[in-house]
């Protein structure tokens, strides 16, 4: 495999795996993955737990099944709920953060509420466990206020801004709040080529992130169509859903 592109797993590898569970970060560590993502929450009882959820909102129904919001239940209530369709229990923050020190393998982790009390118990976590070096924290441009806070709280720690509008000046973005890490698309990228397409913008914003020592990430490739294309435009750290397959792609593209 070409040795400078990485290949990270969103959700831990959830095309591989149930999402957000130690058995997803278990399969990304088997598959030869250079980092993944997991998303975090509070319960009721204000202990952090892996579960994905739209920002704010406490629906984890489409995860687990369980039709109680997560701001209503505890952890001994929510450490009984499985991800749906798996035998995989819902993990708590430090379950993984154990998983980390142990393997060594980096994450990459997403509050899904703008909630101070959160973010300062996520940086506390991290800093109890001594993994600010290997866990980092990344987010929508438009809830950057988390990645302020976390650096305002935790300077050490990096952070990712998602972008998702290809017409933005990616380096003022990420300067704008210290971000150390650029992600473009996330759920698609392709209104990036179609963009780039037209105004053949993208290289440059790349070289310009690069000088600045500023990584840029594509996110997430979904085919061999946006592998290709994210090599092509010189982005070399891919997020997806399935680490083999993505790999495989990455060995048949000549760039």
């Amino acid at each position: 495999m070409k040795t400078d592109v990485k290949i990270l797993a969103h959700r831990g590898g959830m095309g591989r795996a149930p999402e957000n569970t130690i058995a997803a970060f278990q399969q990304t560590l088997d598959d030869g993955a250079d980092a993944f993502e997991c998303d975090v929450c509070l319960t009721r009882d204000e202990e952090p737990v892996l579960i994905h959820t739209k920002f704010d909102d406490g629906d984890i129904k489409p995860v687990t099944g369980c039709t109680t919001p997560l701001r209503q239940l505890d952890w001994t209530d929510v450490r009984r709920l499985n991800v749906l369709n798996s035998s995989q229990p819902v993990a708590h923050l430090d379950q993984m953060l154990s998983f980390v020190e142990e393997s060594g393998l980096p994450c990459f982790l997403e509050p899904k509420s703008g909630s101070e009390r959160l973010i300062t118990l996520v940086v506390d976590r991290i800093r109890r466990f001594n993994l600010e070096e290997k866990v980092s924290v990344l987010t929508f441009y438009l809830h950057r206020e988390i990645l302020t806070h976390v650096k305002r709280i935790a300077p050490n720690i990096n952070t990712s801004a998602i972008i998702i509008n290809p017409m933005a000046d990616f380096l003022s973005a990420a300067r704008a709040i210290n971000a150390d890490r650029i992600i473009i698309g996330w759920s698609g990228l392709n209104h990036f080529a179609i963009y780039n397409s037209l105004v053949q913008s993208l290289p440059r914003k790349v070289r310009q992130l690069k000088a600045a020592g500023v990584s840029i990430e594509g996110g997430f490739v979904q085919n061999r169509r946006d592998v290709e294309w994210t090599l092509k435009n010189g982005i070399r750290r891919l997020w997806t859903d399935d680490v083999p397959e993505t790999r495989a792609y990455v060995q048949d593209i000549n760039i």
